[in-house]
């Protein structure tokens, strides 16, 4: 069982499920790692390099407020991840993970 964050701030209320991690494979890559699915993607280290350097590739964008990492995944779903655990992976690879999040919407809150 995930938990569940919820975003309260000026704008309505948002909530994020935990519904897996990203993990740091081989050749420099990160693992998009489901639970209970395992592995359905893999994100290249110089990808995410060149997101955090303002160069957004295909798949990988920054929330507006650079909070968040927004991951699209194979079928077009959106994940999200927070941008310092992204960052912290980077930084102390390859022993880091990083919770993966999908976006509930403010329609579960009620």
């Amino acid at each position: 069982m995930g938990f569940i964050v919820t975003s309260v701030k000026d704008t309505p209320p948002v909530r994020y499920e935990k519904v897996g991690r990203l993990i740091p494979g081989e050749n420099d890559c990160i693992r998009m790692m489901l639970d209970g699915t395992g592995e359905i993607g893999v994100i290249p280290m110089a990808d995410i390099l060149l997101l955090f350097g303002g160069i957004a590739p295909d798949g990988l964008s920054l929330s507006e407020s650079g909070n968040r990492v927004i991951l699209t995944g194979p079928r077009g779903e959106e994940y999200v991840v927070l941008t310092k655990q992204v960052r912290g992976m980077v930084r102390d690879w390859p022993q880091k993970k990083a919770a993966l999040f999908v976006n509930l919407g403010i329609e579960e809150l009620q």
